[in-house]
């Protein structure tokens, strides 16, 4: 059951309607580039405009920043969340409020504000080429010019005295914000952080460079042990951490410790990179790349520090996915191979023990049998994606494409390698004429297609003898299927081709030069997924356009299965986005009114979309909070505040 008294959860912006969500990892995979804490919230933000808050760390809650900018930083002022970031962005939100709702502000400035901090009086936000905002309620921001032009990571308030520090080892302070004066850090290093920990102030940067200051003008260097670049600074009253590119070290009592390395320890922090940092009065919190939260906390006072995932997902690297008509099933990097049912819920599934370090690149089959390929020619056979058997390959070529039809498999890959079977066990080895590694194959009624690198085309009939054709192109051709009456391939440099035949191919233009790895169909609807998150749509195949998702990580696959759209990627993404709701009315399974709260129990689909209508005399309704199924469960426990009472009071949940 999802529990919260404060969903707010708005479309991905500029997707028009196509709405991502998080299956993997969990709670969310987005980079987490600062974290603050306060009224009860801790607050996450990261890339795309992506923002998540949670009042018990276990469910974090989606927010439409109203942005696709990337997020930086954030602190708490005045009873407001205030966010900043890419191109100038501020973002606010009422934190009081039981359900935030974020405003933007655009700065009209093409610099980057990396950090953010406040005193009781004074929100100051500062980044590239010296940029310094400030103030005095959150909304109005004023331009404060300086004569430095460094740009600036990162920004404390502490002891009544900002401190700005960044690149070439800059650090400034000012009383008031306006006025700053540029201070000797006695480092040369880019300064990431900096933060007002123990009655101090420490910096930390590349290098495992680190430097402290009483008043924020004399510097100090001190030695942490680390080596790399340390970008999170977080303390309690006798703790400190410090936290970075494959770095965790605590002081305690003075003496620092590698709690990433450190010998004969259950809960030692996993080897990670960590962006961000806070305690918020019970434990440590470590934001990492690819949304990795981490919880440091003792169970007594002479113990060492624990530190636990309580999500624990799956971070490897994905290469392909399928559907059967059950379940989804992907595959990537040691030996990974996932299914799930809805898209939402993922089961890591066991292989056979001689293949636990293979590298699955390639995964499909027919409805009660499937192939799963990858590198050296290995490869592994399952009728219900649980229990895998190895099969003997005539290949130790890397193996990609798999593709079935009428009871024949066709298999490429590596060196031009094709090999076909009946039954997915007895291989024959087929003459491709090209040398090419042929990374795909797709199987019509109109026969089959392979594609590879410098741009070859292979078409067959019967899937044993094999022609080439011209693509036009050098561009590795790295995926192919046939979807909707015809061949879609996509690649390289931004590569779209299509074809009615799988002979005679058109180039369509893509409007992009990254890599594009796969393409699929959902409705009439067609999307390409590529590197650095690229999501691309059609109506026809022919003219795309670019609606990104809520990740810059790649995405090597797609796959699709009654109106749901699942990519998946590197460091175990995946994706999944409703684009064909569900219309399923939602029940109001229970209602009761107590302790100054309306209570519901919403029974509904995974992913709808509705809001909490109200009215007191049925004819004329009041739109609420738009509502959301967070999770597989289909259910929602909404707490909302009361508002003025009236003897008669009519709800009904509206799908959007």
């Amino acid at each position: 059951m999802s529990l919260t008294s404060a969903i707010h959860a708005g479309a991905t912006p500029n997707s028009r309607n196509v709405s991502w969500r998080w299956s993997n990892p969990r709670p969310h995979g987005n980079n987490i580039a600062g974290m603050a804490y306060g009224e009860g919230w801790v607050v996450q933000v990261g890339e795309r405009g992506q923002i998540y808050l949670s009042r018990n760390l276990d469910e974090w809650i989606p927010c439409d920043g109203k942005t696709t900018n990337d997020l930086r930083s954030a602190t708490f002022f005045g009873g407001k969340i205030i966010i900043t970031g890419e191109g100038g962005t501020i973002l606010t939100a009422d934190a009081s409020s039981p359900r935030p709702e974020f405003h933007r502000t655009d700065l009209g400035t093409a610099d980057w504000l990396e950090g953010v901090a406040a005193s009781s009086r004074l929100v100051v936000a500062a980044g590239d080429n010296g940029a310094i905002y400030t103030s005095s309620d959150g909304s109005l921001w004023r331009l404060q010019r300086q004569a430095f032009s460094n740009w600036l990571r990162a920004v404390a308030f502490g002891n009544n005295l900002f401190v700005a520090v960044g690149e070439d080892g800059f650090v400034a302070s000012s009383s008031d914000g306006a006025a700053w004066q540029r201070q000797n850090s006695g480092v040369a290093e880019h300064l990431n952080q900096v933060a007002w920990v123990q009655n101090r102030f420490l910096a930390f940067g590349e290098a495992g460079r680190a430097i402290t200051s009483a008043d924020g003008r004399d510097w100090q260097p001190i030695s942490t042990g680390a080596t790399n670049a340390l970008y999170a600074i977080a303390a309690n009253t006798s703790s400190l951490v410090a936290a970075g590119e494959r770095e965790v070290r605590l002081q305690e009592n003075g003496v620092w410790s590698d709690e990433i390395r450190a010998s004969n320890r259950s809960f030692a922090a996993p080897d990670w990179t960590y962006l961000s940092s806070l305690w918020d009065g019970s434990l440590f919190l470590l934001g990492g790349r690819s949304g990795r939260v981490l919880e440091g906390f003792k169970t007594n006072s002479t113990g060492p520090m624990l530190w636990v995932d309580r999500h624990d997902s799956l971070r490897n690297w994905i290469w392909d996915l399928t559907r059967t008509p059950e379940f989804y099933i992907a595959v990537g990097d040691r030996a990974t191979v996932m299914t799930s049912e809805d898209g939402i819920d993922w089961t890591l599934e066991l292989v056979p023990n001689s293949l636990t370090n293979a590298i699955f690149l390639g995964v499909g089959g027919t409805t009660n049998l499937f192939l799963a390929v990858g590198n050296q020619g290995r490869a592994m056979t399952s009728s219900n994606g649980v229990i895998w058997d190895v099969v003997r390959m005539p290949t130790s070529n890397d193996l990609q494409g798999v593709a079935a039809l009428n009871n024949l498999f066709v298999v490429t890959g590596g060196a031009g390698t094709i090999l076909t079977s009946p039954n997915a066990t007895n291989w024959t080895i087929r003459t491709a004429s090209t040398a090419a590694f042929l990374s795909s194959v797709t199987s019509s009624p109109r026969g089959w297609v392979a594609s590879g690198s410098l741009g070859t085309i292979l078409q067959s009939s019967d899937g044993m003898s094999w022609t080439q054709r011209s693509s036009g192109t050098t561009n590795w051709i790295y995926r192919m299927r046939f979807l909707g009456g015809q061949f879609v391939g996509v690649g390289q440099n931004g590569t779209i081709l299509t074809s009615l035949d799988g002979a005679n191919w058109t180039r369509r233009s893509s409007g992009t030069s990254e890599w594009l790895n796969d393409v699929a169909r959902v409705g009439e609807t067609f999307f390409i997924a590529g590197t650095h998150g690229t999501v691309l749509r059609s109506s026809d195949g022919i003219q795309w356009e670019n609606i990104g998702t809520i990740t810059r990580k790649s995405l090597f696959a797609l796959a699709a299965f009654e109106g749901q759209l699942i990519a998946a990627g590197v460091e175990g993404v995946i994706l999944r986005s409703q684009v064909i709701p569900d219309q399923s009315p939602i029940l109001i399974k229970s209602y009761r009114r107590q302790s100054g709260q309306d209570a519901f129990l919403f029974l509904g689909k995974p992913d709808q979309r509705f809001t909490l209508d109200h009215s007191t005399n049925l004819p004329n309704w009041t739109p609420g909070t738009q509502l959301e199924f967070l999770d597989s469960s289909g259910t929602l426990l909404y707490l909302e505040n009361l508002g003025a009472v009236s003897d008669r009071q009519f709800f009904r949940a509206t799908l959007r």
